[in-house]
Parts: structure tokens; C-alpha cells; sequence
């Protein structure tokens, strides 16, 4: 009894699996003399990761129909004897590299994976790396003449409104902003503006600036502080820092296995 209810089962599932081998090989296009199955339309849209038992009735049909014209350009193609060029060869051939380089070191990479351990090391080890740096916001009145420049000062200190002062003075296009210059971090503006930007205070207004544009009157809107970033914010970032070094410890090691010796001056001939 037993013996006979395997056998049921076995013959079951080789009928089942049969079906839908024939199935996937029946017709479902024919180009001239060309038949192209279920099977071959389904391993055309696979790279794309695309599963045909997922898609409704009209995207089956736009994407059939584009499988369509791609084997009808090929067949078309192939009657008209075009090949690819010699550039288009070479570049086929150096695109198939590329992924024979990108295969070899995902494969390194995955026998021995970052670990979660290393990247927190990172991450705890090197904080001021992983910190949003100091940005201010910064208005500024620009003029090319230091006397108007000690005008506008005074009038400042009067109680005159700077956003006013600096659409009707500016000589740069922060002019119809009223001199706003955004949120910047330290490293945008020259030293002398700069220096004397980030040494004010939230709301202060500066002295007469002179730099290589002009003569500047500096004031902080608002200041937002260095923060330090979350662990799970960098954490991809770091992986990354990581795998490059590894890859570049990597390119290393094959220099040596492989005694590459490499002739520069020769650029130079």
C-alpha cells in the first residue's frame, strides 16, 4: 500500500512538473522562420526583475510587445548583415571586463564581509568624522566705496533697517534678497570675510569688511551647531569607506603576486 501510494505521489509531481515545462515551451511569438516560447519572453524580462505572474493584463501586453520589436529589429538587423562596429566590439569587450572586475571583487568582498563590529569601531573611534559641521546664516550689505560703507554703518547703528539698506545699496546679486546670503558652513566664503563671520554671534552685526569684492557689513541671522550624526545614518557610508580600503589593500596584494612593474617616464616620451 505504501509502496503504491509513493508511486502516486512520484507520478503526480513528474506530471505536474512536465506541464509546466511544456508550458513555458510553447509558441509564443513567431518572427519569418523564428518561434520564440513562454520561456524565452520570461528570461527576456527577468534582468529586469520583473515577474510576469505579478503584472495585470496591460503590462503583460506592453512588455510583450516591446519583446516583440526588440526580436524584430535583431532579425531585421541580421538579414541586413549589420554587425557592431570596431568601437562598439571594443567597448562590448571592456563593459564585459568591467563586470568580470566587479564579479572578482564581490566575490572577495563576500567571503569575508564587513562586519557590524568594524563599523561601529569606526564609528566610535573617529566622531568629529561623522559630525555635521557649524552653518550660519549670513546677510551681508557689499558696497565699492569704504566712506559709503561708514555711511551705512552709522545708519545701521541708528536703528535703519538692514534688509533695506542692502536692496538699495548691494552691488552684488544678493541685492534683491536684501543682502541673504543662506546657511553656509565655514570654507565658502574668502579668509577675511569668513573669519570675521564666524567670530560673531547669533544676531551681531559686524564692522567695515574689506575684501577683494568690496566692503562688507556682516550680520548672523542664525547659527546651527555642529551635531553629531546617528550610527544608523552613516552606517552604509562607513561600510563603504571600508570595502574601498579593502579593495585598495586588495590591488596591493595582486601588485606583489603578480610583480607588476610600471614604467612612467615612458608618459613623458
Amino acid at each position: 500500500m505504501k509502496k503504491n501510494l509513493l508511486f502516486l505521489m512520484v507520478f503526480c509531481f513528474t506530471i505536474l512538473a512536465n506541464s509546466s515545462y511544456c508550458e513555458s515551451e510553447k509558441i509564443l511569438v513567431k518572427i519569418g522562420k523564428q518561434s520564440f516560447t513562454i520561456k524565452d519572453f520570461e528570461q527576456r524580462i527577468d534582468p529586469m526583475q520583473i515577474k510576469t505572474q505579478n503584472l495585470n493584463s496591460d503590462m503583460k501586453k506592453r512588455l510583450l510587445d516591446q519583446f516583440v520589436r526588440e526580436k524584430l529589429f535583431i532579425t531585421a538587423a541580421e538579414d541586413a548583415k549589420i554587425n557592431l562596429t570596431e568601437k562598439q566590439e571594443k567597448d562590448l569587450e571592456r563593459m564585459k571586463q568591467m563586470l568580470l572586475i566587479n564579479n572578482y571583487i564581490e566575490k572577495i568582498l563576500n567571503e569575508n564581509p564587513i562586519t557590524d563590529t568594524e563599523i561601529k569601531q569606526v564609528y566610535d573611534n573617529n566622531p568629529q568624522q561623522f559630525a555635521t559641521p557649524e552653518r550660519r546664516k549670513l546677510r551681508h550689505i557689499i558696497v565699492s566705496d569704504e566712506e559709503k560703507a561708514k555711511d551705512l554703518l552709522k545708519k545701521l547703528n541708528e536703528g535703519a533697517s538692514f534688509e533695506e539698506l542692502a536692496k538699495e545699496n548691494n552691488i552684488d546679486v544678493t541685492k534683491q534678497r536684501g543682502g541673504d546670503l543662506g546657511w553656509a558652513p565655514k570654507g565658502v566664503f574668502v579668509k577675511e570675510f569668513e573669519d570675521v563671520a564666524f567670530s560673531l554671534k547669533k544676531g551681531e552685526t559686524s564692522g567695515i569688511v574689506k575684501t577683494q569684492f568690496g566692503y562688507h557689513i556682516i550680520r548672523v541671522d542664525d547659527i546651527e551647531e555642529s551635531k553629531q550624526r546617528s550610527f544608523l545614518d552613516v552606517k552604509q557610508e562607513i561600510r563603504r569607506k571600508l570595502e574601498e580600503q579593502r579593495i585598495l589593500n586588495l590591488e596591493q596584494q595582486l601588485k606583489k603576486r603578480y610583480n607588476v612593474q610600471v614604467d612612467y617616464s615612458l608618459l613623458e616620451k
